[in-house]
């Protein structure tokens, strides 16, 4: 068996399933589910793949509980819905093809279109897939598929593999300390703690303290205890631990200390006073420092240094392995990725049954310029399934109360069709929030398009297509 095949999952009714012969064979695995059998979810495996639900040979509605079901413990998996215009008018199918599938094909179709819609979906699953591989091996998850995050990925998994100070470049809430932690839990020191330290949190004449801890004066008391103390220090181990960062003499344990063995992420290196950077050069001079330094900064270390706010000994030390975090409004299509991932690890915390976002929240998304980053994004999103009411999360209860309003425009010729708002909500979910594409299967401009999603129109789009619904 060739091991390179991708794989296909096909979902239907094999007694009238009519694709078979239309399915891609090159270079993909097909496995068939029956849907009949009632136990596909146990037939999928946590492998990348894509899935093909052939709809027009269900049992519709008995056997949309066992589709529900497979959408749902398949999440990470493509999923291509084949459908009629009488499925896409069902609620139920709807609310699956909407909320569960990355695209859908309308009979009848052909062979090649089939093909690019999978092959579309099997890319999709790809970050999903890239999150179990990194569950099974300890790291934690860092959701993107732009270039920029591939490339940040890529650091990771390097700087986890030897034992150099990093250093990570990136704007406050962006993901520096998820970076940290995926280092360190990548790494052999997984089993050794995690300990950090935000230099800006404290007046600078603390953080020498936090960093290095009371040392002149436990080394003082070590003297005059020496008899004896040495005897008991295994045994005070624990206690210490226990005491809230102190020692058995009550002087304040030293972040270095308690992170020895493990990893130590320092949030804001440029923070920290000269001499105290100085100092911390110094440790890592010393090779009986058994401490791995992760380090964090929202400028280039080059600029820091030539500002005078970087030590040029711990320069040398930090700018050999630097990883880049990209701004949340650079990262395109990431954004809507990465919401998608947050809403289905929030919702649960709502009390209204959340499905996804409104197609006025995917464009309030996609206007807004994120100066907070990722953490800013987390914010709206908890606060929207906690407060929000409806199925759908609206662009006010998200915050974005600045949402513009225009009437409705017509199309660029009076006999152009103005698609249904529920063809638009689901072209855009197929397309995975890509207005041009979207644009392109509603045969519209994309122009039109903008102007419908951000005008209040969904009433007024479903009063004047409905004629045309009919006619057809």
């Amino acid at each position: 068996m060739n091991l390179n095949l991708k794989r296909l999952y096909h979902v239907c009714n094999p007694e009238r399933a009519c694709l078979d012969g239309n399915l891609p064979s090159r270079q993909w695995r097909i496995r068939s589910i029956d849907i009949r059998e009632r136990q596909g979810a146990v037939l999928l495996s946590n492998d990348r793949a894509a899935g093909l639900i052939e709809f027009s040979s269900l049992n519709i509605p008995a056997d949309l509980n066992e589709v529900d079901e497979l959408t749902r413990t398949g999440a990470a998996i493509g999923w291509v819905a084949v459908v009629t215009n009488a499925h896409l008018a069902d609620p139920e199918i709807g609310r699956i093809v909407r909320t569960r599938c990355v695209s859908y094909i309308r009979l009848p179709a052909a062979a090649e279109m089939i093909a690019q819609e999978l092959d579309r979906a099997y890319e999709t699953s790809a970050a999903d897939a890239n999150e179990q591989r990194s569950a099974s091996t300890g790291a934690l998850t860092m959701i993107g598929a732009c270039a920029a995050m591939n490339d940040a990925r890529a650091a990771i998994r390097r700087a986890a593999e030897h034992e150099r100070p990093v250093t990570i470049v990136g704007e406050s809430g962006s993901g520096r300390r998820l970076t940290a932690s995926s280092i360190h839990l990548g790494s052999a020191r997984r089993e050794g703690p995690f300990v950090s330290i935000d230099c800006a949190a404290y007046a600078p004449e603390r953080l020498e303290m936090e960093l290095f801890g009371d040392e002149e004066a436990s080394a003082g008391n070590g003297d005059q205890d020496q008899s004896g103390g040495k005897n008991n220090e295994r045994d005070d181990e624990r206690s210490r631990e226990q005491a809230g960062g102190k020692d058995r003499h009550g002087h304040r344990r030293s972040r270095l200390g308690m992170a020895e063995g493990g990893s130590l992420y320092i949030d804001g290196i440029c923070e920290l006073p000269l001499a105290t950077q100085q100092r911390l050069a110094d440790r890592l001079d010393d090779s009986a420092c058994n401490v791995r330094i992760i380090c964090s900064t929202h400028a280039g270390l080059r600029r820091a240094a030539d500002e005078h706010r970087l030590h040029a000994r711990l320069f040398a030390h930090l700018c050999a392995d630097t990883i880049v975090i990209p701004p949340l409004r650079e990262r395109g299509p990431d954004i809507r990725l990465l919401a998608t991932h947050l809403l289905k690890s929030f919702r649960s915390d709502s009390r209204h049954g959340v499905q996804g976002f409104s197609v006025c929240a995917w464009e309030a998304f996609d206007t807004h310029t994120w100066p907070g980053n990722v953490r800013e994004m987390i914010n709206r999103i908890r606060h929207a399934i906690v407060t929000g009411r409806g199925p759908l999360i609206t662009a006010a209860d998200l915050g974005f109360d600045q949402a513009a309003s225009m009437p409705l425009m017509r199309a660029a010729h009076e006999d152009a069709e103005i698609p249904e708002w529920n063809a638009v909500e689901l072209a855009i979910a197929r397309n995975q929030g890509r207005l041009d594409a979207a644009a392109n299967e509603l045969q519209i401009s994309k122009v039109l398009l903008a102007r419908m999603l951000a005008s209040n129109c969904r009433q007024a789009c479903a009063t004047h297509s409905a004629p045309q619904a009919d006619s057809a």
